[in-house]
């Protein structure tokens, strides 16, 4: 790899980090930016585009072929060839999927292969070899450009009457193999009033701007009147910049597809279905950190959907946005294998929330659960290098760290078995039934008598992750054993104290003491 490390050093540094050895993780994550910038730039040069064009690209292809890095990683088996053939393989397949979305339309040279275009079919077309095979009806002409609207436009992006020309007539190359040259470009003027016409209000108030399907520039003008003074012929005012409007917006989409990704009555293939379903509702520009591309064209969720198991509790949040936002912000952190920095807060009297101190918390974010109705943030602390839980709806100023020079910190590794970067499985239940009330201390094995109608209570707080045992019990009684922590199962105890008894000798210790304390409180 000349100034990268060898290939037999990152299968060591590979080998080093998924046994929680974080300054393995800290080489490999140095060394291998250095190669995805580089093999973003190595794509960049090959496009006809500006060099400022080329910057403001470069960006977003790193962070794609960033991807395509953390995946191999995430996959890689050591004994399985070398990383590096393995690691580019991924880069370059994130980098190709990007640039089908972000590739610069109105650049295009006449002999680029169509398939950099989001809706191509066929690779290695190009203008010059696209036969003539006839017109379109004005049926179909609609139907074509309106489709061109809803994936190249949205409420920030928009396209030039020429430039939608251009579009025409590249999407019936790519699509259909059709070289004939477009209709005279009246023709095309004429269709797009007339669509104007029937998708949108005949004329501008306030309170219609909502439903305008596409706007444009001077869209707020009276088309109809225009329309009528050009019948008469008076030059109507030129209409350019069309925007197709779609029907949610960024921020909805984020909203919903959160939503769909995070709920625990659905399965895995029907949220990524019903994500995949509406992130399609949006233009190609639109880009959310739940859904990546797949090999097989499908959209798949981006994190492992069975770690959000909880319901939404409806709970009614003084600022939903801050939270929502909270969440998206820490998912994208995950994703990128990165650490975040925030506040941590509690409630007043007065109901508000304000910060326990102005102390800010570092963390590694590893994973994100829902407990119990509560979000959960679950990471690596910073300053004493061990696994906490943080809820999310009490986090406030959350942001990604950066170093001096504006990079994001990768985050720390350890042994916790939940590493992200590990191949190993990881189930988020079975740890959470090990951590009741998220407690932080060390499950073990603890044994319990409970009334062999009332597994309802167990199977409520441990899922699947208790077992009932052999030792002999009165009738109508099982004994069972679960894992969980030692110290919260005193308080637990003592919710179901009509339902359950502990048999641990330690716990019931300690259950006799909150007793006496309890009692010297109210008798």
């Amino acid at each position: 790899m000349g100034e990268y490390l060898s290939c037999e050093e990152v299968k060591n540094l590979i080998i080093r980090i998924k046994s929680g050895d974080n300054k393995a993780w800290e080489s490999l994550y140095y060394n291998f930016e250095k190669y995805v910038h580089k093999c973003a730039w190595n794509r960049l040069k090959k496009l006809n585009m500006s060099e400022n064009q080329k910057k403001d690209m470069e960006e977003e292809l790193y962070q794609a072929g960033w991807q395509g890095f953390l995946a191999a990683v995430q996959t890689y088996d050591p004994k399985k060839g070398e990383f590096l053939t393995y690691a580019t393989y991924f880069i370059d397949g994130e980098m190709s999927k990007t640039l089908k979305l972000i590739w610069n339309y109105f650049e295009i040279t006449e002999n680029i292969e169509l398939a950099k275009i989001p809706y191509a079919f066929e690779k290695g077309i190009s203008v010059e070899d696209a036969p003539d095979l006839g017109s379109y009806s004005p049926e179909r002409r609609v139907l074509q450009i309106m489709e061109i609207l809803c994936l190249l436009t949205d409420e920030e992006h928009s396209l030039s009457k020429s430039e939608l020309g251009e579009m025409l007539r590249l999407y019936r190359i790519a699509k259909y193999h059709n070289g004939t040259p477009l209709e005279n470009p009246r023709t095309l003027a004429d269709t797009v009033e007339d669509m104007l016409m029937e998708v949108n209000p005949l004329s501008y108030t306030d309170e219609n701007d909502q439903e305008y399907k596409i706007k444009y520039k001077g869209y707020k003008e009276d088309r109809l009147k225009a329309k009528k003074n050009k019948e008469t012929g008076k030059k109507a005012p030129d209409i350019t910049e069309f925007s197709y409007i779609h029907t949610f917006a960024h921020e909805e989409l984020d909203r919903l597809i959160q939503l769909v990704c995070f709920s625990d009555m659905l399965s895995n293939e029907d949220k990524r279905q019903l994500a995949a379903k509406l992130a399609s509702t949006a233009s190609v520009y639109y880009r959310t950190p739940f859904l990546q591309p797949s090999a097989d064209g499908k959209e798949k969720l981006r994190f492992y959907p069975k770690a959000i198991h909880g319901r939404f509790s409806g709970r009614k949040f003084q600022d939903k946005r801050p939270f929502a936002e909270n969440i998206k912000l820490i998912q994208q952190a995950i994703n990128n294998l990165c650490q975040i920095r925030f506040k941590f807060n509690c409630y007043t009297a007065e109901h508000e929330m304000i910060p326990r101190s102005e102390y800010l918390h570092v963390l590694s974010p590893y994973h994100l659960v829902v407990y119990h109705d509560h979000y959960y943030c679950i990471g690596l602390k910073k300053e004493n290098k061990r696994i906490w839980h943080y809820r999310v709806d009490l986090m406030s100023d959350v942001e990604i760290l950066t170093d001096d020079d504006k990079k994001t910190v990768p985050i720390d590794v350890c042994s916790f078995e939940g590493l992200p970067i590990c191949n190993a499985y990881w189930d988020p239940e079975k740890y959470m039934a090990e951590h009741l009330y998220m407690a932080y201390d060390e499950p073990r094995e603890i044994r319990i008598k409970i009334r062999n109608t009332d597994y309802t209570i167990m199977h409520d707080w441990f899922g699947d992750h208790y077992k009932k045992t052999n030792q002999p019990c009165e009738e109508e009684y099982d004994i069972v054993e679960v894992r969980t922590s030692p110290n919260m199962m005193v308080h637990w105890a003592m919710q179901y104290a009509g339902a359950v008894e502990v048999m641990d000798e330690e716990i019931r210790k300690k259950i006799r003491d909150e007793i006496k304390k309890l009692q010297e409180k109210y008798l």
